[in-house]
């Protein structure tokens, strides 16, 4: 198994008021999460040649139902705001991450947590790697590439094979690339250790054969599925390759320190034991920081989307009125 650096001592902090949150908190952002997960594996195992980007789409998409705080345990009130910005590159010409991820915490009317991770999203390939590739030839046709005749001069029913192994690689994350570069200096001049986010399918080996007879429905986590890794482990993994080599599922399960031969964390546990606790994430003590405004206050940040988890205690006085009620009732 390989060994990788510790984490980086500016993504912990001792006394994290975040790591207290009562189990009701907790359990429902787990089952948030985990639905989400869920969601995004079912549609690379359905949709096995998707462009990266629209796994992304699907995280926004799912989290943006939380919109409306949520009361829970009678105590504590969660909501989740989500905001697409659009994918541009802007740190030395790159984009450093797919999402944002803010989390607040307020007690006794005041924020006692601000936290923040980056997610730089990358799909496993197929071993066919046929992946349909977004490109500025894309976006600047719009919404007639769907009217593309070279779509239309092929049968959609001709018949294809998509296998999924450990030997698949990551084909949008290679050693020593531009990108990679990008990200290192990032976190160097900002301080913001980055994180990766593998999108996997349910379990490998996985093979989809097209045209479909049939659909993916998770009813419980995968076994696979979406995964987090840090940055500065993966990069340590690519710095071992020759110049242009891309990552396999197996050569990433050989990471150490994600609790086993796993490819990384899963989305949920990410969130739940590692983000809202003292372990990963990067504390920020007001948005007016530089590292916050370059991120989240420019449309020339470095990222696509934001989402921000807000989880508050109700004061006494803000139970109080429905205590009250309830006491009214059973009179």
């Amino acid at each position: 198994m390989t060994k990788v650096p510790p984490p980086s001592k500016a993504a912990t902090k001792k006394n994290d008021s975040s790591s207290e949150l009562p189990k009701a908190v907790t359990d429902w952002l787990r089952s948030v999460f985990a639905t989400c997960n869920r969601r995004i594996t079912d549609k690379l195992c359905n949709n096995p040649n998707a462009p990266e980007p629209s796994f992304d789409l699907t995280w926004i998409d799912e989290l943006s139902q939380y919109a409306t705080p949520v009361l829970i345990n009678d105590s504590w009130v969660a909501r989740i705001d989500a905001h697409y910005l659009g994918g541009l590159r802007h740190f030395m010409e790159w984009e450093i991450a797919d999402i944002g991820l803010l989390l607040f915490v307020r007690r006794k009317g005041s924020v006692v947590t601000r936290k923040v991770a980056l997610l730089q999203s990358k799909r496993l390939y197929p071993t066919n790697n046929l992946v349909r590739v977004e490109d500025r030839f894309d976006f600047e046709i719009g919404i007639a590439r769907l009217a593309d005749p070279e779509d239309l001069a092929h049968s959609i029913a001709a018949t294809r094979e998509f296998e999924f192994t450990n030997g698949c690689e990551y084909g949008a994350l290679s050693s020593e690339s531009e990108q990679v570069k990008a990200i290192e200096e990032y976190q160097k001049q900002n301080g913001v250790p980055v994180h990766y986010q593998f999108y996997n399918p349910i379990n490998v080996p996985f093979t989809m054969r097209i045209p479909a007879t049939s659909r993916q429905r998770s009813t419980s986590g995968p076994a696979l599925g979406v995964r987090i890794m840090r940055a500065a482990d993966v990069h340590f993994t690519l710095s071992g390759m020759p110049k242009g080599s891309h990552p396999t599922l197996e050569q990433l399960k050989q990471i150490g320190g994600y609790g086993g031969e796993t490819g990384g964390w899963s989305l949920e546990d990410f969130v739940v034991d590692l983000f809202l606790s003292c372990r990963e994430g990067t504390h920020f003590q007001s948005v007016n920081s530089p590292k916050i405004q370059n991120l989240f206050y420019r449309r020339s940040g470095p990222i696509s989307a934001a989402i921000a988890i807000t989880i508050e205690e109700l004061s006494i006085d803000s139970q109080a009125p429905k205590a009250a009620k309830n006491k009214k009732k059973r009179k």
